[in-house]
């Protein structure tokens, strides 16, 4: 799938990744992919803490997807930091001014490209994923627990 008008960004820390976490933030002629789940809405409350919901961390909109592939689109619920990033660090390209505050772990970095990976988005995406500036920390247990030791970065 593919989310126009949004761009994939990094800000603020998380203890449990150890690294600045993704949102999506609205930038006109960017765009992000990814995958689509469905879930029963009984689950919905566990997503939602998941995501922090409840702590104020994320919070929930709804956007319109495009489905790759076809013309057709349809509105998904997704997560955004409720602190959103005001700079857009990686417009230039200029991955080395990236604050530390706002690198991911390597970890949370191969989480991305392991579902991006998986989820079939194109290689061009993947690629730039992999080149994004992290802050070199590992959390040792969810590398083990989500198999990341094949996963490759830049």
């Amino acid at each position: 799938m593919n989310l126009k008008n949004f761009r994939l960004d990094f800000h603020t820390g998380s203890k449990n990744w150890l690294g600045a976490p993704a949102t999506i933030v609205p930038t006109q002629g960017s765009h992000v992919y990814g995958a689509i789940w469905e879930i029963d809405m009984c689950n919905l409350k566990d997503l939602d803490d998941q995501e922090s919901v409840p702590a104020g961390v994320y919070v929930p909109i709804s956007v319109p997807v495009h489905l790759l592939n076809t013309d057709s689109s349809i509105t998904c619920r997704a997560y955004h930091l409720t602190n959103q990033p005001q700079t857009d660090l990686h417009a230039g390209g200029g991955q080395e001014i990236i604050p530390h505050d706002r690198q991911p772990s390597q970890t949370y970095l191969k989480v991305l490209v392991k579902g991006a990976t998986e989820s079939g988005v194109p290689d061009e995406y993947i690629e730039w994923l992999r080149g994004i500036k992290h802050n070199g920390k590992q959390v040792p247990a969810m590398e083990a627990k989500l198999e990341l030791d094949k996963v490759q970065l830049s």
